[in-house]
């Protein structure tokens, strides 16, 4: 895979697991990770690989909602992972 299509893959996968990391804490969400505790490094790397992983599956349309699905994936699951 060329470094441009990673790159376009990643950058967005970034900015949304990002988002979805500064929003976990948020007054009035529901959202307890790690003891009220949000592990936004561990957000972003992991939205950033899910957003590349998903990046690797179907093609077209299909391929920006598995990059979206894995980035949000890989948010919560990095902001789960170690951390705090």
């Amino acid at each position: 895979m060329a470094l441009t299509t990673l790159l376009k893959a990643a950058i967005p996968a970034a900015i949304l697991s990002a988002g979805l990391a500064g929003c976990a804490g948020m007054p009035g969400s529901n959202a307890n990770v790690a003891g009220n505790c949000t592990n936004i490094p561990g957000a972003i790397v992991g939205g950033a690989l899910g957003g590349l992983a998903g990046s690797q599956v179907g093609g077209g349309r299909g391929r920006d909602v598995a990059i979206a699905g894995g980035a949000a994936t890989g948010a919560v699951i990095g902001s789960n992972v170690g951390g705090c």
